[in-house]
């Protein structure tokens, strides 16, 4: 139970340094591996090694706190969750009085019934929030409302910005895996807020740490070459996860490396001495990339801007991945402190996707999110605003905007004049389609790229771009890559129930 993340405490969690010293053994032995039951007696033996430790054991009568703790706690396991609750709750409330020198006596006063009655209701999260609450509203007692604003003269380093576009400096960002994408986006440049929106497994997540690792890794396998292919210097990167764990995470991340499917590495299915001798090293690439990630499913626009600044000031990133925008508990709490109103969903999320783009110039990032579309995507008769989860003003104030789309056979039924011409793009047939509805000061927009990706590793190479009529456009260029692969396998359509979606006329509503 002491290894499971839902239920782990640490030091903070115990006030006296007996308390810590039990804590830390028995962390010690569930380490070790091969233990069901912790007993007084293994705990004596693990503190028998330090001189300090065995003293405390002894002065506190370790052997007896443990028994009557075992004893209490024999007809507890089933509320453990409640208890661990508990415990934290406590622990937040301690540190923040004595570590922080806060005066807790707005949650917390055993000389109030009330009061206390109260934060007997609350969870570990409430007091935390409560807390938190405090110090946010003493940072705007001094920080002007407006602080993001400012003025200047139009005329203010004119010149020097000319020099940059005759130099052509700062004019793309790190590249997509997909040439086109970064021609029609000039890559994932500072101060962009770019969403794709897609179906219920379309993708969103992986496709977003796929881009995040080519970021924040310097290498990937070619199986065409048998050789390691570098994808340019490390860059320091941000991958905030509201659903995803850390061990899902990890494995999209040695699939795409590694460039062996992930369901294979979870299943260990026919892994031979080379796969393994690659998987390894991938792993050892993965443990020294400049990846950072946090999980949070509960979230306000205030931790996530805390959380990034965070990463900013320590660790110099220069992009982050919020995966994705959806609503939370704390993000209805968190608007209706600040309005005294119940915002509708759709408001809340335009206004955090509001607050994204702020964060997103205010730290000087580029900042990649998605969303998801509801099951309306599917009714010819509701391909609107509706079709995209929340609402379609989340992508209003975005850079740039993707509708994702699995390749239907409908499609390829359309694109069969361009597949057959010449024969000229072989086994590069597409199964998945981006409808770029939006790309503000760009010069591409309303057309489709259509790439072939394999899910499995989340690799992907360009096919050709078309208009909404699937025309094909030939003046497009693509922004040729260092780390671009020749083919991702073989891979074909990939099953989806949108086979009735029309993506031309979704994405032009989107777009409206």
């Amino acid at each position: 139970m002491i290894l499971d993340e839902k239920l782990s405490t640490n030091e903070n969690d115990y006030p006296e340094n007996f308390h810590k010293m039990i804590w830390g053994a028995i962390a010690n032995i569930a380490k070790k591996g091969n233990v069901e039951k912790i007993t007084s007696l293994d705990i004596e033996n693990e503190v028998s090694f330090f001189e300090s430790a065995s003293l405390l054991w002894k002065n506190n009568n370790g052997w007896e706190y443990i028994e009557e703790a075992i004893n209490m706690a024999t007809d507890k396991l089933v509320n453990v969750g409640r208890y661990y609750d508990d415990v934290r709750k406590y622990s937040i409330v301690r540190n923040a009085s004595e570590s922080l020198k806060i005066d807790v006596g707005f949650i917390y006063d055993e000389t109030d019934d009330i009061k206390m009655e109260e934060f007997n209701n609350l969870t570990s999260n409430d007091v935390l929030n409560a807390i938190n609450n405090r110090f946010l509203d003493f940072k705007s007692l001094w920080k002007n409302a407006f602080g993001d604003n400012f003025s200047f003269h139009v005329g203010d380093g004119i010149k020097s910005r000319l020099e940059e576009h005759k130099r052509q400096e700062n004019v793309y960002g790190y590249p997509f895996q997909s040439g086109y994408l970064t021609t029609i986006f000039k890559g994932m440049r500072e101060k962009k807020f770019i969403i794709r929106s897609s179906i219920s497994g379309g993708s969103k997540s992986r496709n977003a740490m796929a881009d995040a690792c080519n970021m924040a890794c310097d290498r990937i396998y070619d199986w065409n070459k048998h050789e390691w292919k570098p994808t340019g210097q490390k860059q320091p990167v941000l991958f905030i996860s509201t659903e995803l764990t850390k061990e899902e995470i990890q494995d999209c991340l040695l699939a795409h490396i590694s460039g062996i499917e992930q369901d294979r590495i979870e299943e260990w299915r026919d892994i031979g001495e080379e796969e393994e001798c690659v998987l390894r090293l991938a792993a050892e690439y993965v443990a020294e990339s400049l990846l950072y990630g946090e999980y949070m499913p509960d979230f306000t626009i205030d931790t996530i801007s805390e959380t990034i600044e965070k990463y900013v000031i320590n660790f110099n990133i220069i992009a982050c991945f919020f995966d994705y925008i959806n609503d939370s508990p704390s993000l209805y709490a968190y608007y209706y402190e600040k309005t005294k109103s119940r915002l509708r969903t759709d408001q809340i999320l335009f206004l955090f996707s509001n607050s994204l783009k702020l964060v997103c110039n205010k730290y000087n990032i580029y900042l990649g999110s998605s969303t998801q579309l509801n099951d309306s995507y599917k009714d010819e008769a509701n391909k609107d605003a509706g079709a995209l989860k929340g609402s379609k003003a989340i992508i209003e104030k975005a850079d740039g905007g993707i509708l994702a789309l699995p390749v239907t056979h409908k499609d390829i039924k359309k694109l069969k004049p361009i597949l057959e011409s010449e024969g000229r793009f072989g086994t590069l047939v597409p199964n998945m389609s981006y409808y770029i509805f939006k790309n503000r000061g760009g010069k591409w927009k309303s057309i489709i790229v259509w790439t072939k990706i394999n899910l499995g590793t989340m690799r992907e190479v360009d096919c050709f771009v078309t208009d909404y009529n699937f025309e094909m456009i030939t003046d497009i260029e693509r922004t040729v890559i260092d780390f671009e692969l020749d083919d991702v396998g073989n891979v074909g359509i990939i099953e989806t129930d949108n086979s009735d979606v029309s993506g031309t006329d979704l994405a032009t509503k989107l777009s409206k």
